[in-house]
């Protein structure tokens, strides 16, 4: 018979939450006020493929889909601007919190904004038995989506 005081206590764990230290190490990237080049190399299990790519930070990412020949529009651009001034909020706030200074509401939420997407550039993605497209890309996808995780490339990206 089951202790009915007992039977919520059992810890909840969600699957749907991201990795905690991928998603630190993608905020940390994402709080970056100059960009990348080259990225740092990242290989990410979503949905049973395999994505391989540079990590930018997000605004970076923005950026140059709104430099693509196919994508030039006010909407990436002002996203890219946006997503920038964001970031640029954030890591002020970080140097004035380390400073012991005062922050500014905007800067607090920009500091606290929940990282929820990843970015990469040239990226692959491999299934098994093939990979789709010979060159790199400009990819975005949901941490929460990301079930496995390793630095640098594997072998099998680079096939």
């Amino acid at each position: 018979m089951l202790d009915p005081m007992l039977e919520g206590a059992a810890p909840q764990v969600s699957w749907a939450e991201p990795d905690g230290v991928l998603g630190t190490y993608v905020a940390q990237m994402d709080r970056l006020t100059e960009a990348v080049d080259p990225g740092v190399p990242l290989s990410l299990t979503v949905h049973g493929l395999l994505v391989s790519g540079e990590l930018i930070p997000q605004w970076q990412w923005f950026a140059e889909v709104s430099e693509l020949n196919d994508h030039e529009d006010a909407f990436y651009v002002g996203t890219a601007e946006h997503v920038k001034e964001q970031s640029d909020l954030a890591h002020d706030a970080v140097r004035i919190r380390d400073t012991g200074g005062e922050i500014t509401h905007r800067q607090y939420s920009a500091l606290m904004a929940p990282t929820r997407y990843i970015h990469l550039r040239n990226a692959r993605v491999h299934s098994p038995g093939m990979h789709l497209g010979e060159e790199g890309t400009l990819w975005r996808g949901r941490l929460a989506d990301v079930s496995g995780w390793t630095p640098g490339t594997t072998a099998s990206a680079e096939d």
